[in-house]
C-alpha cells in the first residue's frame, strides 16, 4: 500500500496516550477512516432530510387537491 508521511501536532494528553501505542500509524489511520465514514453518513442524512422536506411540500399540495374530491360522493 502506498503511504504518505505527515508531521502533525497533537495536544499533550492525546500525544501521551498515543506514545504508548505500538502501531501509531495503524491506529491513526483507523480513527480517520471511522471519522470520514461518520462524516459521509451525516452528509447523506442531511441530503436525505433536505430531499424529504422538499418532496413533502409537493406531497402536501397533492393531498390538499385530492382532499377536495373526498366529499364528492365517490
Amino acid at each position: 500500500m502506498a503511504t504518505l508521511r505527515f508531521n502533525i501536532t497533537l495536544p499533550k494528553d492525546v500525544g501521551a496516550r498515543l506514545k504508548s501505542q505500538k502501531n501509531k500509524s495503524a491506529l491513526i489511520a483507523e480513527a480517520l477512516r471511522e471519522y470520514f465514514a461518520q462524516e459521509a453518513k451525516e452528509r447523506e442524512i442531511r441530503e436525505l432530510r433536505k430531499a424529504y422536506l422538499s418532496s413533502r411540500k409537493e406531497e402536501e399540495k397533492i393531498v390538499r387537491e385530492w382532499d377536495a374530491t373526498a366529499g364528492d360522493g365517490l
